[in-house]
């Protein structure tokens, strides 16, 4: 499956995934949907589902879902509440449901907006908000709209991965997504990209996420590498990168999925 041709495209994958997908785990997803989110106004889903069904369909997507809700936070607090989701540091929650995790915050809590970096009035506006271009992208479940930047799709098919905003809350935790991003898509950095990793990735930070990933991944990337600079020439490199370990670059697929598009 490759990148999805525009964004009528894309609309359809997607479509077709969240309203009319028949396996078990999407039918649950529906449901947890319609039973606690569609109430709001206006609910979208950002970044990541929406990414990896553009880059490869929906056996592309093997990711939690993340929501943006357009409502007050005490609201979404209350929500949360009844969930038992468990607040993150960014502002949001995360609840556990079967088959599914399920990250979700208010739109006024996005950590850019609440540190004055970027401005919000409706859940299209979350596009001004993502540290990466890639996620810079969001489907709203109520009115089935799509919303991306214009050259979204082309910079996934020139295999750019690149900053969208700059600020953001974890450094580390950046680096080491955009690390196994580059290698395991076999995409290389952008111009905004390539200075942040540069100035950031020492030898000691390099360590330091070597051990984070352990703790937080199942399938090793960047422990891999045993020295700073042999990780960043790759990453620098114009050959592609998810020839350096095919063993890693791939994800467990969720229940009930298959390769149909």
């Amino acid at each position: 499956m490759t990148v999805a041709a525009g964004i009528p495209q894309l609309k359809r994958r997607i479509d077709d995934y969240i309203w009319r997908e028949p396996s078990v785990p999407i039918q649950r997803l529906r449901n947890i949907l319609d039973t606690h989110f569609m109430k709001f106004g206006s609910v979208a889903i950002v970044g990541g589902a929406v990414r990896d069904i553009a880059r490869r369909g929906k056996v592309g997507f093997k990711s939690d879902i993340d929501l943006v809700i357009a409502a007050d936070s005490s609201e979404v607090k209350e929500l949360a509440h009844r969930l038992n989701a468990i607040p993150n540091r960014f502002g949001g929650y995360a609840s556990h449901h079967p088959h599914w995790k399920i990250d979700f915050w208010a739109l006024e809590s996005t950590w850019a907006v609440t540190h004055g970096y970027a401005n919000v009035h409706h859940v299209q506006d979350i596009l001004n908000t993502t540290f990466f271009d890639c996620d810079a992208v969001c489907y709203e479940l109520k009115t089935r709209k799509l919303y991306a930047p214009n050259n979204y799709l082309a910079r996934l098919d020139e295999r750019i991965l690149d900053i969208n905003l700059l600020p953001n809350p974890s450094i580390e935790g950046n680096l080491l997504r955009a690390i196994r991003r580059i290698l395991m898509w076999g995409y290389h950095p952008g111009p905004k990209l390539s200075t942040f990793i540069e100035k950031y990735l020492t030898e000691e930070r390099f360590f330091s996420i070597i051990t984070t990933e352990s703790q937080v991944f199942a399938n090793i990337v960047v422990g891999e590498f045993e020295r700073c600079d042999d990780l960043k020439r790759l990453l620098f490199s114009d050959r592609p990168k998810n020839h350096f370990n095919t063993a890693v670059s791939e994800q467990p697929m969720l229940p009930g999925f298959n390769d149909d598009d």
